[in-house]
């Protein structure tokens, strides 16, 4: 497996609203309703399908949670 990059709160920041750049909130969804990243769209790692992701396979594409507990 290839190593995922991973990019500072400063980089997603400067990234946010440019093309091909998707933020995917893995929160519950009333986590999400309460508090997330502008534009991040709620995705549950549980539930979701092809169709929840960008077209553009070459697109970046970010995922962040509040973490276990």
């Amino acid at each position: 497996m290839e190593d995922i990059p991973a990019l500072t709160v400063a980089e997603v920041h400067a990234r946010l609203g440019q093309p091909d750049f998707h933020v995917f909130d893995n929160n519950g969804a009333g986590r999400w309703k309460r508090s997330h990243v502008p534009g991040a769209k709620n995705l549950s790692p549980y539930d979701f399908d092809r169709h929840d992701m960008p077209e553009n396979v070459e697109a970046t594409l970010v995922f962040y949670c509040a973490g276990p507990g």
